[in-house]
C-alpha cells in the first residue's frame, strides 16, 4: 500500500487553471515563444492584456520579438464553459534571459537511449500534448545523444544521422505546439551515446587532441567548431543545449557560451557531467543548469547517489541558475531495457520511490525532465507528473533554495526535512525519509498555521506542527500559509 497519497490527474476537467510561473524571461530583438499553459475542460479561449509590442496572442501561443528590453506587467485569461480565470505575468526582457525557473520538459536519453529518432520525438512531442502534461507548464522537448553522424552541411558542422531526415522540419513541428527543443553535444573529440551503427559520433572539435584538457573519449580537439554547429543549430531552430564532457571546466564552457549568446535565437544551456564545485562561480552564474553526479539509472541506490549531491550545491541556486539532479528514471524508459537493467533484482522504484525521485526534483529546484516513452503510461504516473501545486513551488517566483531543516540521521536512519520560502508569503516543507526505518517525525511550524498536503491537494487541520510516521523511501510535501 502507498503511504504518500496522490490527487488523480485531470487535465482536461473542470474550470480552468493557468499553471504559469509568475515570471517569463527571453532576450530582445530574439524569438519569443511561450504556450500559456491551461487545465480544465474543453474549448478554451485565451486572452493576454499589455503585451509589449512585437507579441501577438494565437491559439494560447505567445510569439514575436521584443524589440525594447525592459519588464513588462501581462494579465493572461482562459474561459470555458465553466469559468474564467486571470494570472498576472511578468515578462523579462533582457539578454540572455531564459530559464529564470527550472527548465520543464522530455529528454529522449532514458526513454529511447541512441535508438532516438525524429519519427520518436514528433510522437513525443505529440503525446506530451494529447495527455495534456504541456498544459502543466512543460514546455521543452530535448534530444540527447544519438542524433548526430558526420560533421558536413553549409556551415562545416555535425549533420544528423539518417534516423533524422529533416531537422527543421522537427523544430518547426515542436514550435507549431508553442513548445521549445533542445540538441546534445560535446567538446570531446567524440561524444558519449553511439549508436550501434556507428563507431563514433563526433563533438564540437576536431582535429589534433590539445594536451591541455583531459583524454576523455579522445581529448577535446585544438580545432574550434563550437561557432559552426551553433550557426547549423539556429537555422534548424533548436531553443536549448545540453553540453556533456569530463570534467567540465569554464573554458570549453565559456567559448560555447558566448557563442549560444551571438546565436539570434535564444538558448538555453546546461553543463554536464562533472561541474565541479571549484568552478561553481562559474557554473551559477553563467549555466541555466550544472550536473555534477552520475546518470539517473532506475534504482534506489543510484537515486541515493544523485540526492546526496544535492547538500554541497544548494547555497548555489539561484534565479536562471540550478543544480540538475538529471532526468527522471521513472515509467517505460526503453534504454534500461536495452541495457539489460531491468532484469536486475535492484531495478525499479516503488510508487512511493517514484514520488521520492520526482518530489526530490521538484522541491530541490532541479530541472524536471520526463524521459519515458509515455506508453501505457498509469493513473498513477500522470498524476505524479501533473500536480499543479507541487509544480507550483518548483516553479515559485520567490527563486528560494530548500534548506535542511530538520536531519535525522544515525545507522539506518536519514530522515531529511527542507525548508522553503515561497514568493506569496506562505513557506513550503518537504520531509523525505530516505533510510531504511521508519520514523517519527515532528515538525514546529512558526505559528498555527493551515497546512496543505500538497500530493494529495488536500486542506488538513490548522496547527502549529506536523507529526507524521513515516515509513522507509517516502515523502510528503506540505504548504504552510498564516490563519
Amino acid at each position: 500500500m502507498r503511504y504518500t497519497e496522490i490527487a488523480i490527474a485531470k487535465p482536461f476537467e473542470g474550470a480552468p487553471r493557468i499553471n504559469l510561473a509568475d515570471v517569463f524571461g527571453a532576450s530582445p530583438k530574439k524569438p519569443f515563444l511561450l504556450k500559456i499553459p491551461v487545465t480544465g475542460q474543453r474549448p478554451i479561449t485565451y486572452g493576454a492584456k499589455n503585451l509589449p509590442e512585437g507579441l501577438i496572442l494565437k491559439d494560447g501561443i505567445i510569439s514575436g520579438s521584443v524589440q525594447v528590453e525592459g519588464v513588462y506587467n501581462v494579465i493572461l485569461t482562459a474561459k470555458n464553459a465553466l469559468g474564467e480565470t486571470e494570472k498576472n505575468l511578468t515578462l523579462e526582457i533582457k539578454e540572455n534571459g531564459v530559464l529564470l525557473t527550472p527548465l520543464m520538459g522530455f529528454t529522449s536519453w532514458n526513454a529511447f537511449g541512441s535508438t532516438v529518432s525524429q519519427e520518436k520525438i514528433e510522437n513525443i512531442t505529440k503525446r506530451m500534448v494529447e495527455l495534456g502534461i504541456c498544459e502543466y507548464g512543460y514546455n521543452y522537448i530535448n534530444i540527447d545523444s544519438g542524433w548526430q553522424e558526420n560533421y558536413g552541411g553549409k556551415y562545416d558542422a555535425i549533420m544528423p544521422n539518417a534516423k533524422f531526415p529533416d531537422m527543421k522540419k522537427l523544430c518547426d513541428t515542436i514550435h507549431s505546439y508553442g513548445l521549445k527543443c533542445g540538441i546534445y553535444s560535446t567538446p570531446m573529440l567524440t561524444a558519449w551515446g553511439c549508436p550501434k551503427e556507428f563507431s563514433s559520433i563526433p563533438g564540437c572539435t576536431v582535429g589534433e587532441p590539445d594536451p591541455i584538457f583531459a583524454p576523455m573519449n579522445g581529448g577535446i580537439g585544438k580545432i574550434r567548431k563550437e561557432k559552426n554547429n551553433v550557426s547549423q543549430w539556429t537555422e534548424w531552430g533548436f531553443d536549448y543545449l545540453k553540453y556533456d564532457w569530463h570534467p567540465c571546466d569554464p573554458y570549453n564552457a565559456d567559448l560555447m557560451k558566448k557563442e549560444l549568446m551571438a546565436s539570434p535565437r535564444d538558448f538555453g544551456f546546461c553543463v554536464t557531467i562533472t561541474a565541479v564545485l571549484g568552478y561553481i562561480n562559474y557554473w551559477s552564474q553563467n549555466c541555466n543548469s550544472y550536473r555534477a553526479n552520475t546518470d539517473s539509472r532506475g534504482n534506489w541506490k543510484n537515486f541515493l547517489e544523485i540526492y546526496n549531491t544535492y547538500f554541497d550545491y544548494m547555497d548555489y541556486n539561484n534565479k536562471g541558475h540550478y543544480f540538475d539532479l538529471d532526468m527522471l528514471d521513472l515509467g517505460d524508459c526503453d534504454m534500461f531495457r536495452q541495457r539489460g537493467w531491468t532484469e536486475n533484482a535492484d531495478f525499479g522504484f516503488t510508487e512511493d520511490e517514484q514520488l521520492v525521485v520526482f518530489s526530490a526534483r521538484a522541491f530541490l529546484s532541479s530541472p524536471i525532465q520526463i524521459s519515458s516513452t509515455l506508453e501505457n503510461l498509469s493513473e498513477f504516473e500522470l498524476s505524479m507528473y501533473c500536480n499543479e501545486e507541487i509544480l507550483a513551488i518548483h516553479q515559485d517566483s520567490a527563486f528560494s533554495t530548500a534548506k535542511p531543516y530538520i536531519m535525522l540521521e544515525g545507522n539506518d536512519k536519514a530522515v531529511h526535512v527542507f525548508r522553503k520560502k515561497l514568493s506569496n508569503g506562505d513557506y513550503a516543507i518537504g520531509a523525505f525519509n530516505v533510510g531504511e526505518t521508519r520514523e517519527r517525525v515532528k515538525i514546529y511550524l512558526d505559528e498555527k498555521s493551515n497546512i496543505r498536503d500538497v500530493w494529495a491537494k488536500k486542506d488538513l487541520s490548522e496547527n502549529d506542527k506536523i507529526s507524521l510516521s513515516m515509513p522507509p523511501h517516502t515523502v510528503k510535501i506540505f504548504r504552510i500559509s498564516a490563519i
